[in-house]
C-alpha cells in the first residue's frame, strides 16, 4: 500500500517528503510485522508463505486498484495465506469518484473478496471525486461494505490527507490505520504504517510495514474469531451474545426491510430469540440476525439481552 500511484511517490521522494525513520519502541522481532501486501511483492509461493507465518502478526494484502483493476495476485497469496493459518485483512485502494461509483467500489470489493479476510480496509489516499464532496463518498463505501458484512471495516491513509479529505467519513470506520514515516500520527491512530523500507526474511525482499498503537485493540482484535464489528455500537447490544428474550410480541422477517410482506412468523411475549449477529442499518439503528438466518428489530421496548 504505497502512498498514491508510483509517480506520485517519485514527485514526493523528489521533494524530500517521504521520509523512512528509525522508530525506537517498533519491536523489533520479526514476529511483531505487519505488513501490507499487493502484486509489487510478487506472487507468493507456498515454501515463502510458510515462513511468513512465523514472521508476522498478520498481512494487510492488497484486492483491488479501484473497481475497476484487481491484483494479480490477490486470489493466489490470500488462498496461500489460509492454507497456512496466516490472518489477513483485505484492502481496496480508492478511486471511486462519487457517492454511486464508492458504492460499486464497494460491491466489486466484496464480491472479489476472500471471504475468509478477517477485516476490510478502505485505502483511501488519492483524490478522485469529481461529484459530491469526498467525505458522502467515504461514507457511502462504508455504508455499502456495511450491508455486505459485519466483519471490521477499517480506514487508512496518511494523516494530512485523512484530515482534509476524509475527517467526519473516517471516524464511522472500526479502526483507524495512518500513515505517517517521519514520526507517529497526532491524530487518534489504532494501526500506524511507520516505513515502507522494513526487510521480511521470507520474502527477501522490504515492504510497506505497520505497528499497533492502540492498546485496547491488540492484534487479538485485528485476527480474533469475532467477526462482528463492534467498536461503534452502543453497549447493551454488544452485551447480545447468543440471544433475547422478547417482552412484547415480535415477528421474524426474511428481511432487512421490516415490511408485513417480509413476516415469517410472530414470537410472543417471553420468549428466547437464538441471536448469531447484529447489523447496522444506514440509519444508524440496529437489529439482530437470527439463528434460523432471520432478522428481528433490536429495539429494547421489544427484546431484552
Amino acid at each position: 500500500m504505497k502512498f498514491t500511484k508510483l509517480i506520485k511517490t517519485l514527485i514526493s521522494v523528489a521533494a524530500g517528503c517521504v521520509i523512512t525513520v528509525s522508530i525506537s519502541n517498533v519491536a523489533a522481532h520479526a514476529a511483531t510485522t505487519i505488513p501490507d501486501i499487493s502484486e509489487w511483492q510478487g506472487k507468493l509461493t507456498s515454501s515463502k508463505v510458510s515462513k511468513l507465518k512465523s514472521q508476522v502478526s498478520f498481512i494487510i494484502n492488497r484486492r483491488q486498484y479501484g473497481a475497476g483493476y484487481e491484483d494479480k495476485y490477490a486470489d493466489n497469496n490470500t488462498a496461500l495465506y489460509t492454507k497456512y493459518g496466516v490472518p489477513f485483512g483485505e484492502y481496496d485502494y480508492a478511486t471511486f469518484t462519487s457517492s454511486s461509483s464508492a458504492k460499486n467500489e464497494a460491491k466489486v470489493f466484496y464480491k472479489h473478496s476472500n471471504k475468509n479476510a478477517k477485516f476490510y480496509v478502505l485505502d483511501y489516499e488519492e483524490n478522485d471525486v469529481k461529484s459530491g464532496s469526498t467525505n458522502s463518498a467515504v461514507k457511502a463505501w462504508y455504508s455499502q461494505m456495511r450491508k455486505l458484512t459485519n466483519k471490521k471495516l477499517i480506514f487508512y491513509s496518511y494523516q494530512s490527507f485523512a484530515t482534509t479529505y476524509a475527517n467526519s467519513a473516517r471516524k464511522k470506520f472500526d479502526a483507524q490505520w495512518i500513515a505517517n514515516y517521519s514520526s507517529k500520527p497526532t491524530i487518534a491512530t489504532d494501526l500506524w504504517q511507520y516505513t515502507n523500507k522494513k526487510y521480511v526474511p521470507a520474502l527477501k525482499q522490504k515492504v510497506d510495514a505497520s505497528t499497533i498503537l492502540n492498546s485496547s485493540k491488540p492484534i487479538s482484535w485485528w485476527v480474533g474469531t469475532e467477526s462482528m464489528h463492534t467498536s461503534t455500537i452502543p453497549s447493551y447490544y454488544k452485551s447480545v451474545v447468543s440471544s433475547v428474550t422478547t417482552t412484547k410480541k415480535v415477528y421474524l422477517y426474511n428481511s432487512s426491510s421490516f415490511k408485513k410482506a417480509n413476516r415469517v412468523k410472530s414470537v410472543s411475549a417471553g420468549n428466547t430469540i437464538k441471536i448469531t449477529g447484529i447489523k447496522e442499518r444506514s440509519t444508524g439503528s440496529y437489529y439482530f440476525v437470527t439463528s434460523d438466518g432471520n432478522y428481528v428489530t433490536a429495539n429494547k421496548g421489544y427484546v431484552q439481552a
